[in-house]
């Protein structure tokens, strides 16, 4: 708490420092013949005797420039650049906290060609992309891309890594028109010598319809353009640790490219609970730069067990065009994995019932030891076709396609101990489980988009027929899965108040499975309405075999064992209108529209289970009326801020599944039994009324602020129904006729802030929260619970460019639960969870850095506190001219504090219980990073 009172205290000396010793200056660029204002210029600083630019930006509108920064005492150059336009230089020397206005500066055009000379400047305007010149900023030799984003005006780069350009987020980086090594862009920012860089292009991505429709609603990327050859690269991370406690872990990526080509060979392998997810997510931590302190394939403290892994991958991507263009791409790419994970779990808990018919006996206590391996192997290949140019007599015709193949095996084996000290049930029951699991997927997924022409019109009027007004999207998806599972289960159940119950199991399971699952989406629109069919079609069918051990003989279990045959349609036609009511453009001043979209449909869901189980042969039928409405409204203030408002009203129907109504109760778990539903449910209605709202402003450190809120009204829903019968717990699933009520909010604020020069702090606040009442019945006597959560996180990162970087992260959720029709508080219930953590990365040196963190986990409820706090730090040294030999040594869980604890909020049950998880242990890596940029 004593840290966290000190960073807070840090961030607001911090604020009172804002803008102290920075100066100021400003002016305003003039046609000299036309006497108008030029939009777009290009204003350099440098520094006498530098060519090197110290400062750029670009005029706005109307004209004018500012420049923040620190220049006191530096003789300087102010250069003012436009296409066609005579450059003009000033030198000028500012005092600490000076103001300095150029006033009105004309600048002639250019009359003869041959005084052109052909010089980029820092920055430039071409057509709508913004372009910055790489090699008009000194970095250090062993800069990056990401060094360069944050010497640029407009640019931010926020301590979590996300990047924003005059308030807008750039969620993608492409290089050289094409994804760069996967989908996430600090692979390319973190990689590629800035030295390898020709410029980089800022642009709005959307289609021609998209921007005519809501011209400031701009959707940002980033092309990075390669200079000539630097396409050819070749680069990536070699290394290998070892540690106390016989912990250890490699990895392994080679990334390779040519103009058209990508190629990545990878390997992971550890046993410190550092789950790879994919191929991408190695690379993203494995950089040249380095992870700092926002890295996401670390060890797991908070995971349950301990992990094994091994992971060994390829992938290659293919460009058909090779011509950089990021508006025309023609990609084909191919991921293949093999990953084994082995798991070791224990986990002993407690449950205490919420409202119990007697306080002395009202416990569950649940104990096991797990240990699993999986294996599984799997490809991936994707076609992509994107054109994104505006041609006025053609259409543009994009589709993407996807197939995913896995083929896996699973082994797990389990024993555990549950332990019932209910009133009327005073039982354990002990199992010993071995299962093993064989599956092969092949899913796939494709879309096609054949856009209307553009529109053009004469006099007012349209040229286009109403054929050529029509856009066509489809989309579709399956799944082809079958699987086979093998259990055995030998079941131990002992009855303290009657041994007559008491039970020993020894159980077969040999079951079966394929399941087929198609979908399509078509949308055939027009500019003012549309219309949508949507179908789904699943099928399963299964064969079980259950044999029981009797008499050393396995017999068929005739409860049990069944074939079946399950078939699901679903079929929603809908007329969609799409409607501007309003809107108004006035060039460089504002634009607002005000926009209608509704929607009638109807759902039409049919299943059927055919079974040789009698009591599971089950049709279902329901047709739903679905209709939607919502209005937005945009409004620009044109280079100052963007705001976004929608409000819409949906209804919805859900249904009961199988399951909830037929479902198959096992005997080997003698002490609880779920009955499902013992009456006919009807469709349950979902009324969604919903509100979000954004306003971003349109400059470099911009707030941005998003916020939502929802709310359900469920009628016809349904709920549990408990009974606590003498020597088992029953559930039934009932519906209740009264209204059910969620609301729920978000709320999400973020700001960079800048202190003083290569001094930033990045801000980002989120609230939450739901309330709802939940209906449910303990043996025959109906309650309504009133169950509350709000929460929130502060995310906060100052940084020192290229020396220092602190980060702050709360996350607090607060949870409430109160039986609004009891007279007393016994069935009243709160619980508080707060994780909070204090990380730093300090470059002591170009070659030496330091790294630490520390996080603390706190749980407090009605019944148990949970407290831990875990410090881990690192010291990295890079050798070899490059930097890319780099010694790592780490100490992790320094106090061994870390506790496996958790808690589980239940609307009847409250469970606390431990986890075997990883602890302390120290090691040593090292780690060698391979970089060429052309031939």
């Amino acid at each position: 708490m004593k840290i966290q009172l000190f960073f807070l205290t840090s961030i607001l000396l911090v604020f009172s420092q804002v803008a102290l010793a920075q100066t100021k200056i400003t002016g305003t660029l003039i046609d000299s013949v036309y006497n108008r204002v030029l939009e777009s210029t290009t204003v350099s600083v440098y520094e006498q005797g530098k060519k090197s630019v110290d400062k750029v930006t670009m005029t706005d509108r109307y004209g004018k420039f500012e420049i923040l920064e620190s220049f006191a005492g530096k003789p300087l150059i102010l250069e003012l650049s436009h296409q066609g336009y005579e450059v003009i230089r000033f030198d000028f020397q500012l005092s600490a906290n000076e103001k300095k206005d150029f006033g009105k500066i004309n600048m002639k055009q250019i009359l003869n060609e041959i005084d052109v000379v052909d010089l980029i400047p820092p920055v430039r305007m071409n057509g709508d992309t913004i372009e910055f010149n790489a090699d008009a900023f000194q970095l250090d030799s062993n800069a990056v891309i990401e060094d360069l984003l944050n010497k640029l005006p407009g640019m931010v780069v926020w301590g979590d890594g996300a990047v924003t350009y005059n308030g807008r987020t750039i969620p993608n980086v492409l290089v050289n028109g094409k994804q760069f090594f996967g989908s996430d862009m600090a692979i390319a920012l973190q990689n590629i010598d800035k030295k390898a860089v020709d410029k980089l292009q800022i642009y709005d991505k959307r289609n021609h319809e998209e921007k005519e429709k809501d011209p400031e609603g701009k959707k940002l990327e980033m092309n990075v353009v390669l200079k000539e050859g630097k396409q050819n690269m070749l680069f990536g991370n070699i290394g290998a640790g070892y540690g106390t406690e016989d912990r250890h872990q490699t990895s392994l990526n080679v990334n390779k490219a040519t103009k058209k080509a990508q190629i990545t060979a990878a390997y992971s392998g550890s046993n410190i609970n550092k789950d790879l997810a994919n191929i991408d997510q190695l690379l993203k931590n494995t950089t040249f730069k380095g992870i700092g302190i926002n890295a996401d394939f670390t060890p797991d403290f908070l995971r349950q067990g301990i992990l094994e892994q091994q992971i060994i991958g390829g992938r290659y991507q293919y460009d058909f065009n090779g011509e950089g263009k990021p508006n025309l791409q023609h990609t084909a790419t191919g991921n293949v994995t093999a990953r084994w994970n082995k798991n070791r779990n224990k986990d002993e808990s407690n449950t205490i019932l919420l409202n119990p018919e007697s306080t002395d006996h009202n416990f569950r206590s649940y104990s096991s030891e797990n240990e699993q391996e999986w294996r599984v192997q799997t490809a991936n290949f994707t076609l992509n076709k994107f054109n994104y140019n505006y041609q006025q007599d053609k259409r543009t015709i994009n589709y993407h396609g996807n197939v995913w193949m896995d083929n896996s095996k699973n082994d797990d084996s389990n024993s555990s101990l549950t332990t019932y000290d209910y009133l009327n049930n005073q039982s354990y029951n002990k199992l010993d489980n071995s299962d093993i699991t064989y599956r092969k997927n092949l899913s796939y997924n494709g879309s096609i988009d054949v856009q209307a022409k553009p529109n053009y019109s004469i006099d007012g009027k349209s040229q286009l027929s109403f054929v050529e007004n029509l856009s066509v999207n489809l989309q579709l998806n399956g799944n082809f899965n079958d699987a086979q599972f093998e259990s055995f289960k030998m079941g131990d159940y002992v009855n303290l108040l009657d041994e007559t119950l008491n039970k020993l199991s020894n159980r077969n399971y040999d079951q079966d499975e394929s399941s087929r699952n198609f979908n399509s989406d078509l949308l055939v629109k027009h500019r003012l309405f549309g219309l949508r069919n949507r179908i789904s079609f699943n099928n399963l069918q299964t064969y079980n075999l259950v044999s029981d051990l009797i008499e050393n003989d396995f017999q068929k279990n005739n409860d049990l064992s069944h074939d079946s045959k399950f078939n699901q349609l679903e079929y929603e036609p809908s007329l969609e209108f799409y409607k501007t009511l309003k809107s108004k453009y006035l060039n460089g001043r504002y634009y607002y529209s005000f926009n209608l979209n509704a929607a009638l449909g109807t759902r039409i869901f049919r299943y059927t289970n055919v079974s040789s189980l009698d009591y599971r042969n089950l049709e279902q039928k329901f047709n739903s009326f679905l209709p939607s409405l919502n209005f937005s409204y945009n409004y620009s203030k044109i280079g100052k801020y963007y705001t976004y408002h929608n409000i819409g009203y949906k209804y919805n129907e859900e249904y009961a599944n199988l399951n909830q109504l037929r479902p198959i109760y096992d005997d080997i778990y003698p002490a609880y039994r779920y009955f499902g539903a013992v009456n006919p449910l009807k469709a349950t209605g979902v009324h969604l009324i919903n509100y979000r709202w954004s306003y971003n402003q349109q400059r470099q450190y911009a707030s941005s602020i998003y916020a939502t809120a929802e709310y359900r009204l469920y009628t016809n829903g349904l709920t549990d129904s408990l009974v606590y019968n003498e020597n088992q717990q029953q559930n039934f699933t009932v519906q209740i006729p009264d209204g059910m009520h969620l609301l729920t909010f978000n709320l999400n604020y973020s700001k960079p802030f800048p202190i003083k020069k290569n001094h930033s702090l990045t801000l980002n606040v989120t609230a939450n929260g739901n309330w709802g009442n939940k209906f449910q019945f303990v043996d025959g006597n109906r309650q309504e619970m009133i169950n509350s959560r709000i929460g929130g996180n502060i995310n906060a990162y100052y940084t020192i460019l290229n020396k220092f970087q602190l980060g702050w992260k709360n996350d607090l959720n607060y949870y409430t639960r109160k039986d609004k029709l009891s007279t007393d508080n016994k069935n009243d219930y709160s619980s508080t969870a707060w994780n909070s953590g204090l990380a730093a990365a300090y470059q002591l040196t170009k070659r030496w850095t330091l790294n630490s963190s520390v996080d603390n986990r706190s749980n407090f409820s009605k019944f148990q506190d949970n407290n831990a706090l875990i410090w881990n730090a690192n010291m990295t040294y890079r050798l070899l001219k490059g930097n890319n030999l780099e010694i790592k040594m780490e100490a992790l869980d320094l106090l061994r504090q870390n506790k496996g604890f958790y808690f589980y909020d239940g609307v009847t049950e409250f469970t606390t219980g431990n986890r075997n998880i990883l602890t302390q242990y120290y090691m040593l890596t090292l780690s060698y990073m391979p970089r060429k940029f052309g031939k």
